[in-house]
C-alpha cells in the first residue's frame, strides 16, 4: 500500500528511485492552469467535446508540469514538454527523465524516474461496466477465464486491477507502440486478483522480457484502482501534490 508524504521543497531523485505523485484535479485552479500550457496543448484541450474532459486534461497537463518543474528548477510554462512516439509527452533535452501521467475521474497519478522507462495508470472504479465481454475482447484468455473465477462482488475491482496493470506496462515497455493498441493487449499477461503483494508480466512471444519489469499496484484511495510499471527494481515515494 502506498504511503503517501508531503513532498519536500525540492524533490532529489535518486537512479535507484521512482517518485509517484498524486493530484486532487479539482485542486488545480483552471486560470492559472491554462497559463502554464503550451500553444499546442491548448490546441488538444479545444479538441475536447465535453467540458469535464477538457478541465481534466488541462489540469493533468498543469499538474505534470508543475512536477516537472520541481525537478528542472525552471517555471511549469518552460517545461520544455514535446509529443513523442504515440502522442506520449516526453522532454526535450533531457531524455533521462522518464515520466508518466495518467488520470481518470479526479484523481491524477504522476510516475518520474531517471535512466529507466517507467508508465502509470489509474481507473476510477465504475458500475455498469460489462467486464466479461471487455475481458474477452481485450484480456489474455488466461484473463478472461481467471476473472470468471472471481466473485461476482468482487469482479469489478478484479478487472479493473488487471486493467491498470495492463496499461501501466504497455506505457513503460512501448509494447503496444511496436504492435499496435488494442491488439498488443490480449497477446500478455498479468494476475487478475485485486491487492496482490508480487505482479509479473508474462510475454509468451517474449519470455526472457518478464524478468526486466516491476510492477505493482499502487494505493490511490476509495474507488480507484492504480498500477505502476518500471524497468528494473523499484524503490518508491509517494507525494501527494499541494498546488
Amino acid at each position: 500500500m502506498a504511503r503517501w508524504e508531503t513532498p519536500p521543497g525540492r524533490p532529489r531523485l535518486a537512479k535507484d528511485e521512482v517518485h509517484v505523485w498524486r493530484i486532487s484535479l479539482p485542486s488545480i485552479e483552471p486560470r492559472r492552469a491554462w497559463e502554464t500550457l503550451s500553444d499546442e496543448e491548448r490546441r488538444r484541450a479545444a479538441r475536447h467535446r465535453f467540458a469535464v474532459h477538457r478541465s481534466r486534461f488541462i489540469a493533468g497537463r498543469a499538474a505534470l508540469r508543475a512536477v516537472l518543474s520541481a525537478y528542472l528548477d525552471v517555471d511549469a510554462a518552460d517545461v520544455p514538454l514535446v509529443t513523442g512516439a504515440g502522442g506520449r509527452p516526453r522532454l526535450a533535452g533531457d531524455p533521462d527523465l522518464d515520466f508518466n501521467l495518467a488520470h481518470s475521474g479526479d484523481v491524477a497519478l504522476i510516475a518520474v524516474a531517471r535512466g529507466r522507462a517507467v508508465g502509470i495508470d489509474v481507473e476510477r472504479l465504475r458500475r455498469g461496466v460489462p467486464y466479461d465481454r471487455l475481458a474477452r475482447r481485450f484480456f489474455a484468455p488466461r484473463e478472461a477465464e481467471d476473472l470468471r473465477r472471481v466473485p461476482a462482488a468482487l469482479r469489478p475491482a478484479a478487472f479493473f486491477a488487471c486493467w491498470t496493470r495492463k496499461e501501466a506496462w504497455l506505457k513503460a515497455s512501448g509494447y503496444g507502440l511496436e504492435r499496435g493498441l488494442p491488439s498488443a493487449l490480449p497477446r500478455f499477461a498479468v494476475p487478475v486478483e485485486p491487492r496482490l503483494p508480487a505482479l509479473a508480466v508474462t510475454l509468451p512471444d517474449r519470455p526472457e522480457e518478464s524478468a526486466r519489469w516491476t510492477l505493482v499496484d499502487v494505493g490511490v484511495g476509495s474507488g480507484y484502482a492504480g498500477a505502476l510499471a518500471v524497468e528494473g527494481p523499484l524503490q518508491a515515494r509517494f507525494y501527494l501534490w499541494a498546488s
